[in-house]
């Protein structure tokens, strides 16, 4: 899980790999997620639950959104279809995920989306079109790419870019310290996507899936963190009010309050 070691001998990861979405990824994106993301579906409807839900406690009527790793805009359209009134700003380190969210986004809803290019391994991250204050910064599964030189500086610069009564909503792909859960929830995963490929395709190699699965990671540089490293990260950084409120196995929703 863990890939070298830092100037004081602790074992570190440097996140994930900005070229690996590109091309038939950005293409075939929604079919991807549909193979490899058990609940997506329910992720997505309980994060814009989560946002309507603070909206009504807060009396917020025009809320305004950062939508980090927005990929072509699914939860973004989401979003902007649950909240009327709300703004939504995306942000994707793949220029192509940019290209595709303006492309499937604008036509629809105007002004009340923009995207940009912006990589949160780096400390330039917050680049001038996207550094303002929001009611809500959210991210679906995405967050997993972040370093662990970043993970708990992203969330105190995210922290310091919320509104007063802000709002982080972020699902983030996790998995155990415990080896053998771990091992557990990655095979429940594989079993997940050989399920779904058999549904499109016929009989499958379960063992090839395995295979295709970690080496699908491994391109990703996926950074495998348990859910308590993340949230001891979401609370280090000044989140006192932050909690996971909804888990299934490789994935959790965090929520952190301002």
């Amino acid at each position: 899980m863990r890939d070298r070691q830092d100037a004081s001998g602790s074992i570190s990861h440097p996140g994930g790999n900005p070229e690996f979405w590109t091309d038939e990824l950005v293409r075939a994106y929604d079919y991807h997620q549909f193979l490899v993301s058990e609940k997506k579906e329910e992720v997505l409807n309980n994060m814009t639950r989560i946002v309507r839900f603070f909206c009504n406690k807060h009396s917020t009527n025009d809320p305004t959104v950062l939508d980090v790793g927005c990929g072509p805009g699914t939860l973004s359209t989401r979003i902007l279809d649950g909240l009327p009134d709300s703004i939504v700003v995306g942000v994707d380190v793949s220029d192509q995920m940019i290209e595709a969210a303006s492309r499937n986004l604008i036509p629809r809803y105007g002004p009340r989306f923009s995207a940009y290019v912006g990589d949160f391994n780096s400390a330039d991250f917050w680049i001038p079109e996207i550094d303002r204050e929001y009611d809500f910064i959210v991210s679906s599964i995405a967050l997993h790419y972040l370093s662990d030189q970043r993970r708990t500086p992203f969330f105190k610069e995210v922290l310091n870019r919320l509104k007063a009564n802000g709002v982080l909503v972020a699902c983030i792909a996790n998995r155990s310290d415990v080896g053998e859960i771990a091992e557990m929830e990655a095979f429940f995963r594989a079993e997940f996507t050989h399920q779904q490929l058999e549904k499109e395709r016929g009989p499958q190699d379960f063992e090839q899936v395995v295979r295709r699965c970690a080496e699908e990671d491994a391109r990703a540089n996926v950074n495998w963190c348990s859910p308590q490293e993340y949230l001891d990260s979401m609370r280090s950084a000044g989140f006192e009010k932050a909690d996971i409120v909804w888990h299934h196995w490789l994935k959790s929703i965090f929520v952190g309050m301002k």
